[in-house]
């Protein structure tokens, strides 16, 4: 019989709050390319130098927590699908 407190779903392996952190991830990197090419004009654009710092490391440290979450309560790898031998066995036997 079946556990009804096991949560199975039929999916592609992704949540959908680990696609926000992936575009996260992203639009840190480019708020650190434009702080690093900030940095070069450092003593007049110090105010964008600081919001661009502070937006890259803003959005990198939220795109950390989300993926720690997803891996820690939710007991789902943000990055990779579950491809264990009891789900691939289980899925096998849904499909034929």
């Amino acid at each position: 019989m079946a556990d009804p407190d096991v949560h199975r779903h039929e999916s592609h392996g992704n949540h959908p709050m680990s696609i926000i952190a992936f575009a996260l991830l992203l639009i840190g990197g480019a708020f650190s390319a434009l702080w690093l090419i900030t940095l070069a004009d450092l003593p007049d654009n110090k105010t964008m130098n600081i919001t661009y710092g502070v937006l890259a490391l803003g959005c990198l440290v939220f795109a950390t927590m989300v993926f720690s979450y997803l891996t820690r309560h939710l007991h789902h790898s943000p990055v990779m699908p579950d491809n264990t031998k009891t789900e691939i066995d289980r899925y096998l036997a849904k499909v034929r």
